[in-house]
């Protein structure tokens, strides 16, 4: 049905009913709907696809069973900026459309009776089925408003797990929808009421003009409440510098107010949700920053070496697809650009979502620039960069080139002239094990340091899951032979501190009665390419790996850094 279209229907027999002569009624012309009316229904048919397709990808980062069953339907690449545009857009062409026909004195044409639904006239039971659909319609719009924004704009209000549930089967019932209102508005007029949205005549400007003013205000309320109600970053002046001890307990701390993250929908910790809490102080030349958030586990197991009867494993679940979530350590990511939109405009979502280069092998996306800037991203690894006091310094820049091996898109790290970690093995093809590069020196003393191992993913490790350069020595098979089988080793070996651009951020963190605490120090602007400066203007991101490769919590909406003179 099409309360526009309807406008003028019945008029024809007004003479026959006040009892007047009336010509010959003309020939039954062939309805046409109003070019208005046109351009909003596909204007809302576009804008629905479009989120609900975004949506399915953004579940497939789930693992969902259906989404992965949809993914050829689900859009790919720059997803979440997708599916945030596509939902303004959808609730401003809903209040265009409520404005244009308030216009037009049609709203009363929306009013849903019922009883008509058991009216003996075919048409009257139609029509109401109609007005029913789009009550029904309406109320799926008004919650998938409402979830979307208490995910975007609120997180941790309410439990997302629930939320992104309830999200995600109103997505459904839009497919749903879209059937039957088809088959309603063929049963209401059959082939003449479906095809009159393509073929409108000029009609109704003054309303349209109206409707489009409304929609765009809408539009312009929508992103200027995005910009504007950003939480801030307040990197308070100091002339005392905090002690990088991983304690957080330096008075200079208590003069730097403390801003909240609410991340999500990430692995391994309770609903998938963590509130990280912030800390940022500067000298005018360097900055620090506080991190502290609660894990119930220190997680260090970072890919074990196991030997077993048919030599060296590495203890894993899912590592060939880069997705390991059982055998690694916690991780901290920081993530500094300058644009306020989702992820820094990096995320592409996707199998394979940058065109002509691979996909990733987990088949949930990859990170990259579109237009040549660069987002610094500092990648702390409790294990590898925890052993040597730093954050692994990193970037998001324009995509690579594909080579052999993995591809990351453009996540890289910045350029590194020595020092670092080093995984303690090489892979032999064709074979389940290993080969070792280097064996404990002392292996009593090594195993006193891992102390008691658990393989279970959800047991805290109290020990040390990495090896210090100076106390291993090459591999030999004589040496070898002296281990006992069932023996487990770290994977890990810490060199010594990365130097050049990619040891710029210096750290230490403790876990202490499950808290991570995370203290960093950068200068406010190294003047790499690959960096971004601590500055007004510039936005930061938050993120938690729980004994997870990949699989890190959401921060969807950044934090807003304001230094303080």
């Amino acid at each position: 049905m099409n309360p526009v279209a309807e406008a003028g229907a019945g008029t024809g027999s007004s003479a026959r009913r006040h009892g007047t002569s009336a010509r010959p009624a003309p020939p039954a012309q062939r309805q046409r709907a109003d070019l208005p009316t046109a351009v909003l229904h596909w204007g809302l048919v576009l804008a629905l696809l479009v989120s609900v397709s975004t949506g399915w990808r953004i579940a497939s980062l789930e693992d969902g069973a259906v989404a992965r069953w949809v993914d050829a339907l689900s859009l790919q690449g720059n997803v979440p900026w997708l599916h945030f545009t596509s939902a303004t857009v959808l609730v401003a062409l809903v209040v265009a459309y409520f404005v244009f026909l308030w216009r037009l004195g049609l709203l009363g044409r929306l009013s849903l009776r019922l009883a008509s639904l058991r009216s003996p006239d075919r048409r009257t039971r139609w029509q109401a089925l109609n007005r029913l659909v789009y009550w029904v319609a309406l109320a799926l719009l008004a919650t998938s408003a409402m979830t979307g924004t208490l995910m975007y704009f609120a997180p941790g209000l309410v439990p997302t797990e629930p939320l992104a549930a309830l999200h995600h089967i109103i997505s459904w019932a839009f497919v749903a929808y879209i059937a039957v209102h088809v088959l309603a508005q063929w049963a209401l007029g059959g082939v003449a009421q479906l095809i009159k949205l393509f073929t409108p005549r000029m009609a109704h400007g003054a309303g349209a003009a109206l409707a489009l003013g409304a929609g765009a205000a809408v539009a312009a309320v929508a992103v200027l409440a995005d910009k504007g109600s950003l939480t801030a970053l307040q990197v308070a002046r100091t002339n005392a510098a905090p002690v990088l001890d991983g304690d957080g307990g330096d008075a200079a701390w208590a003069n730097a107010r403390e801003a909240r993250v609410h991340t999500t929908r990430g692995h391994g910790l309770e609903g998938g949700e963590v509130t990280v809490h912030v800390k940022a102080l500067h000298d005018g030349r360097r900055a620090w920053l506080l991190f502290r958030w609660p894990d119930a586990t220190r997680s260090q197991k970072h890919l074990p070496l196991v030997k077993t009867e048919a030599g060296w494993k590495v203890m894993q679940t899912n590592l060939a697809v880069n997705d390991e979530t059982q055998f690694y350590e916690d991780k901290f990511a920081v993530m500094l650009a300058r644009t306020p939109r989702i992820g820094g405009d990096t995320v592409r979502l996707g199998t394979q979502p940058l065109a002509g280069k691979p996909g990733p092998a987990h088949g949930m996306g990859l990170h990259a620039t579109s237009d040549g800037s660069v987002a610094d991203v500092w990648h702390w690894k409790s294990v590898r960069t925890g052993s040597i006091n730093q954050i692994d310094d990193n970037y998001f820049g324009p995509p690579m080139e594909a080579k052999k091996g993995r591809y990351t898109g453009g996540y890289t790290q910045d350029p590194n002239k020595g020092g670092g970690f080093e995984q303690n093995y090489a892979a032999q093809a064709g074979s389940a094990t290993v080969q070792l590069k280097y064996l404990p020196k002392d292996l009593a003393a090594q195993q006193a340091r891992l102390k008691a191992f658990n393989p279970s993913p959800d047991a805290s490790d109290a020990g040390e899951f990495s090896m210090r350069a100076d106390e291993v020595e090459p591999y030999s098979a004589a040496a070898d032979s002296r281990i006992p089988v069932g023996t487990v080793i770290p994977s890990v070996i810490a060199v010594r501190p990365f130097e050049g651009d990619r040891g710029d951020v210096t750290a230490h963190a403790t876990w202490k009665d499950g808290w991570w605490t995370l203290e960093t120090s950068r200068a406010l602007d190294t003047g790499s390419p690959y960096d971004q400066p601590i500055a007004d203007g510039i936005y930061l991101w938050v993120s938690v790996f729980d004994h997870s490769q990949v699989r890190h919590t959401r921060h969807v909406r950044p934090l807003a850094i304001r230094l303080q003179r």
